[in-house]
This record gives structure tokens, sequence and C-alpha cells, in this order.
């Protein structure tokens, strides 16, 4: 797969980002690297694998740049598998959006209802609460004061298939009120470039020609 297309990011998308301390050069890994994983699902494959292929590439490059480039933690924010800066105040988490991401003038929600985490976290960022975290190597742990100002951004991305091609819509931004497991409402939004991938090569479903066994019969 070639590497894809990428609009010029304009500098006040880049301005916000850093002043959230993260920048596209992050962001874009992980989306690129979920829609390589997703074209390795085939459809003799159980019927979430490519989603869920996706979803796991998201989380992991999101992390590794952060922790590489400006020593973020992973942080497992009840539920939510998020990479926090060092100062304990910001997270990131992954969504799947709908077909408004990305777009300033619509109102993007995601595309599957999310479990009460999600609720959770809007309502924190809005209204602060507590939520516990377990400890491990490279793992934030925070306290009290710091859980309750934690805010909880999502990189939320969107694919569209057009022919043989693939264009990703994408933004990060920070919601504040669910409904019924969906997003009703964003404080901030920083919609990010579209990104335009090359053709899908869809791995082999069953193999070659069907193989031919000669059998004797006694």
């Amino acid at each position: 797969m070639a590497m894809p297309l990428v609009a010029p990011v304009p500098n006040d998308i880049r301005a916000k980002l850093a002043a959230l301390g993260t920048r596209w050069e992050y962001l874009h890994p992980a989306l690129y690297a979920g829609e390589a994983a997703r074209r390795t699902a085939t459809p003799n494959h159980p019927a979430n694998t490519a989603g869920t292929r996706a979803y796991q590439e998201h989380v992991r490059l999101l992390r590794e740049e952060h922790i590489r480039h400006e020593g973020w933690k992973r942080l497992l924010h009840d539920h939510l598998e998020t990479v926090c800066n060092p100062q304990k105040t910001l997270a990131i988490a992954t969504m799947v959006g709908d077909s408004a991401t990305g777009i300033q003038a619509l109102h993007p929600t995601n595309l599957h209802k999310r479990g009460a985490a999600t609720e959770r976290a809007a309502e924190a960022n809005l209204q602060p609460a507590l939520f516990p975290t377990p400890v491990g190597p490279h793992e934030a742990v925070l306290d009290e004061d710091e859980a309750r100002a934690l805010k909880t951004w999502f990189l939320v991305s969107y694919r569209v298939e057009i022919e043989d091609a693939v264009r990703i819509h994408s933004e990060l931004s920070l919601p504040v009120q669910v409904e019924r497991g969906f997003v009703a409402e964003w404080a901030l939004r920083i919609p990010l470039p579209v990104i335009k991938m090359d053709g899908i090569e869809r791995p082999d479903e069953d193999g070659p020609d069907e193989i031919d066994i000669p059998v004797e019969f006694r």
C-alpha cells in the first residue's frame, strides 16, 4: 500500500494541536496504521475483525507517537484506552465517527453506540469526576484531583470507500454530552486534513483455484 496523500495542514490547525501538546504528525500515523490493519481482514474473518484491528492500531500508534516524542503515558481511564500528557490534564482516545466527521459546518457524532464510559468521560469534560486507574510500566496514575481535572479528547475518524480508493475524514474533538450512547455536544472540535489512500488490495480470501485430489475407490 502506497503512502497516503494528505493536504497541507493549515497553520491554525497546527497551532490548535500544539496548544494541546500534540501534532498532526502523531495523529496521522495512527489513522494510516488503522487502515493498513483493516485491510488484512478478509470476508472469512469474523464480521468485526476489520474494525477491531483498525481500533487496536489507532490506539497503539496514538500511544507510541506521543510516548516517544512527548513523554506522554498510557492511561486506561474508566475502561477507555487513552494516552495522557505528562501534566495528567489531557488524554486522547479514539472513536469512529459518522459522515459529518471532519466537516466544520456539520455536527458529527459517533457511528456506533458507545458505552457508559464515554458518557462519563463527556460528563467529566464538562463537570469533572473521579475515576481511579491501574498501575503499570509507562502508565499514568491519577490521584483524585488529577482525575477530576482530566479532559478526554477523541481522535474521531470516518472512512469512505470511493471505487478502489479510501478517504479518511478525521478530527480531534472534546465531547461534553452523550445521549443514549451518541455524542450530542462537543465543546471543541479541530477538523483535520483528509487522508486519501490508494487502491484496496484485498488479501487472498480462499487461496488459488480448488485443488483436485484424485481418489481411488476400492
